[in-house]
């Protein structure tokens, strides 16, 4: 019994006397940062696609994964966010570069839209802007329009004479 008391006095007098109050606060902080760590993976952590069909696999089954779609065209950056309802998932869809086209296309480079897509139907999220909302969405869907102003106007005696004709 003296041992143990001569002992405890001997922590005491060396400033080990709140050891156990210092370790239980060490442990309480890892084991909060153990689960923010998890959290990020399980919750936030964006997996990289390599090809068309990881992602296709991706968008079947709404897991969260990324994939840089290179085109003649355009570069596209589209990041599975998640499920929306049921079997409707979230994807957003980010233009990165355009490589053709005019002057007045860089404007909507590095624009997104969230679009949602059914899992049974895969197609790619740019394609049908009806299932889309954002700035590039509308930014497109202004150039669409003018487009087909420009044709309009470029062509206008052509259309009269089709609409004559009904």
């Amino acid at each position: 019994m003296e041992l143990k008391r001569g002992f405890k006095e001997l922590l005491i007098s060396q400033g080990y006397k709140n050891i156990q109050k210092t370790a239980g606060i060490g442990l309480i902080i890892l084991i909060i940062a153990l689960i923010v760590f998890s959290s990020y993976f399980l919750f936030f952590h964006v997996r990289q696609c390599e090809n068309a069909d990881c992602f296709v696999d991706a968008m079947t089954n709404c897991k969260r994964f990324s994939w840089i779609r290179e085109d003649i065209q355009a570069s596209w950056l589209y990041t599975i966010t998640g499920n929306a309802k049921g079997d409707i998932c979230n994807v957003e869809v980010q233009l990165l570069e355009i490589k053709q086209g005019s002057i007045n296309n860089e404007e909507i480079q590095g624009k997104k839209m969230t679009c949602t897509f059914l899992k049974s139907k895969i197609s790619l999220p740019e394609k049908d802007l009806l299932n889309c909302e954002g700035e590039l969405k509308e930014k497109l869907q202004e150039m669409i329009i003018q487009k087909m102003h420009n044709y309009l106007l470029k062509n206008v005696g052509e259309v009269r004479g089709e609409f004559g004709g009904i």
